[in-house]
């Protein structure tokens, strides 16, 4: 998982967290249906279905608060996108809500065996679909807001690359003028020929500490990355000063 960060009024929100976001946003998709479907097995007479509903209840009415509030670790809504589909049009927290609630009260009369029972059970299998297109919309918010994460990765990558092309360029300009010099010099030009080599392990050493922020990741390099790999090691290589160059007589 990437180790960049999102930054929202002033809070910042990894991407190991929004992964975690995205993970309990997922799970509050299974545990829907198997409410619905518990309290529909508890409606025709399975009581242990009963227990099980409530227990899923339980757990999703948490995590929903946790996704929208947060908690000691999570953040609760923290951007502009998510605000905007929990509490704007969509209306998401409002409708969850709204489930939770008619849960609560199906649940309650199915254990009453109440004559209204059937009629908020089939209320709440209608709501079925509805919520879990819904929670799907919800789970893809955190998804986009991973690859806003990704793309500012990408971006500072790339901004790496030309400073280091910038950087190799300027390091070709000093080499460069290091072997002048030492050509004029004569025999004490051998006094120069430590500058290039110097400079070629500067230049070592910054590869690197480049490869180590731009592929800190190996294994799990995306084809842009590798491309973005090969373009930093392109650059450097042109830096360094080649090692005939780097021989005075």
């Amino acid at each position: 998982m990437t180790n960049e960060q999102i930054t929202t009024q002033g809070n910042e929100v990894s991407g190991q967290t929004i992964g975690e976001l995205i993970n309990l946003s997922g799970r509050q998709r299974m545990l829907s249906q198997r409410i619905v479907l518990h309290v529909l097995l508890a409606s025709h007479g399975d009581a242990a279905a009963l227990a099980v509903a409530r227990e899923c209840l339980a757990t999703f009415a948490s995590t929903h608060r946790v996704l929208v509030s947060g908690d000691d670790r999570l953040p609760g809504v923290f951007s502009d996108a998510l605000r905007q589909l929990y509490d704007g049009t969509s209306k998401a927290d409002e409708r969850v809500q709204r489930f939770i609630a008619l849960t609560e009260e199906t649940v309650a009369r199915v254990e009453a065996s109440d004559d209204a029972a059937r009629e908020h059970v089939d209320a709440l299998v209608a709501q079925a679909t509805p919520l879990l297109e819904l929670l799907q919309e919800i789970t893809l918010a955190y998804q986009n807001e991973m690859r806003g994460i990704e793309a500012a990765t990408q971006r500072r990558q790339a901004a790496i690359a030309e400073q280091l092309s910038s950087i190799s360029m300027q390091a070709n300009i000093v080499a460069l003028n290091a072997r002048i010099s030492a050509a004029r010099a004569g025999s004490y030009g051998r006094e120069f020929a430590v500058i290039t080599t110097v400079l070629a392990d500067i230049i070592k050493e910054m590869d690197t500490l480049i490869y180590s922020v731009v592929d800190h990741d190996t294994d799990q390099a995306s084809p842009r990355r590798g491309a973005l790999r090969n373009r930093v090691h392109d650059a450097a290589q042109s830096a360094r000063p080649r090692a005939t160059e780097r021989a005075f007589p």
